[in-house]
């Protein structure tokens, strides 16, 4: 599949995931592992990847924030 249609049904797929993430307080990548596999033909493994560094990435950007002293999530 070209970059030109992969990109935005990715795109979807992705709102779409963030969108019943937030509904519902699943993770996006119980919605996006699956798309990308059984939608778009991707290799499972890479599918599992993806959604591995988009929560590493995710969490790393909440670190600084939850690390400081004082913050309402810190024991």
């Amino acid at each position: 599949m070209p970059n030109l249609e992969f990109t935005p049904l990715v795109f979807l797929i992705s709102m779409t995931a963030g969108y019943l993430g937030a509904l519902t307080g699943l993770g996006g990548g119980v919605v996006v592992t699956p798309a990308l596999t059984l939608l778009l033909g991707v290799d499972i493994r890479y599918a599992i990847g993806s959604s591995l560094v988009s929560v590493i990435a995710t969490s790393s950007g909440a670190l600084p924030r939850s690390s400081v002293k004082g913050s309402p999530t810190s024991a």
